[in-house]
């Protein structure tokens, strides 16, 4: 049992990370050729909840209703992850994925602290707390060499510092969510409501932003149209890979994951794309996941008891 249920955690952990991996260079490609990220995700969770309700109504998945009470329970939780997935998409329109990854390298220290104040766990090991500590030094390195950081200053990293302080309520939520709110079928559950629920914010956000008036001059290509395929089917992959790996891990070693997870990423953005971090930038940013890799999941403090 204890064989199997390792297996299990390997195997959602390898998942997620060729998921989230690929999932944010395909989202900056769709991002710059359709520059309406509001609307792109709008279609991203539509395309999930439709899919879900499809695998429902022929008894492929099995699936919670919507209920009432769970959505409450849901709304913070949603508030947070549409917030999360708009920020990211103004910082990929505005700059570059390296400083996206880099920023959030600097979310497990206070994600880890919180999973200690409020979800059961004991603080990091010292060893823990090195590799964190690894990973911060890597993003501030990085920052020191960006040429966007010179050019501009602090104020050229607005849209991906309000992003960081999501994305660590997001962290933690998420993992109180799964863990507190009950589920017939736990990960397909959650992801129903999750993309059920942010259909209309998002929508909302697109709207206020002037989204909606831009549409029009958005070329209809087969390119823009193939892009936004591959993303929408991208993300029920993300949606169920993200859920299924938080359900069987930490909020903090969840949360280094996804950044570690990134390398694949940089290695893809840096072959392919050509708005991309300085040799140095990218140096740092390898700090940063090999530092990560030294991390080890805090123990619930019952189990230390």
């Amino acid at each position: 049992m204890a064989a199997a249920a390792g297996n299990a955690v390997y195997l959602s952990i390898v998942y997620y990370g060729l998921c989230s991996s690929v999932m944010l260079v395909v989202n900056k490609v769709t991002i710059s050729i359709i520059p309406l990220p509001g609307l792109v995700f709008c279609i991203q969770f539509l395309t999930t909840f439709l899919a879900i309700l499809a695998g429902k109504s022929t008894r492929i998945l099995q699936v919670d209703d919507l209920t009432a009470a769970k959505a409450a329970r849901f709304a913070p939780y949603v508030c947070s992850f549409v917030l999360s997935i708009y920020f990211n998409g103004k910082v990929l329109q505005y700059s570059n994925v390296e400083t996206l990854i880099t920023f959030r390298s600097c979310s497990p220290l206070a994600v880890s602290i919180l999973d200690w104040a409020f979800l059961g766990r004991e603080l990091p090991s010292l060893r823990s707390v090195s590799s964190l500590l690894g990973v911060i030094c890597g993003a501030i390195g990085y920052v020191l060499c960006d040429s966007e950081f010179r050019m501009h200053g602090v104020s050229a990293y607005g849209w991906v510092s309000v992003y960081l302080v999501v994305i660590i309520f997001e962290m933690t939520y998420a993992k109180h969510m799964i863990t507190n709110v009950k589920f017939e079928s736990a990960i397909w559950g959650t992801v129903l409501y999750n993309n059920a629920l942010a259909v209309g914010p998002m929508f909302l956000l697109a709207l206020g932003s002037g989204e909606l008036g831009r549409l029009g001059t958005v070329p209809l290509e087969l390119k823009s149209v193939v892009v936004l395929l591959v993303c929408s089917v991208l993300g029920i992959c993300m949606n169920w890979s993200g859920w299924n790996c938080r359900n069987q891990i930490s909020a903090a070693a969840y949360t280094l994951l996804g950044v570690a997870c990134k390398l694949i990423s940089v290695l893809l953005n840096v072959l392919i794309w050509d708005k991309h971090a300085s040799p140095a930038g990218i140096a740092w940013l390898m700090v940063c996941v090999l530092s990560s890799t030294l991390y080890r999941q805090a123990p619930m403090r019952s189990r230390r008891e």
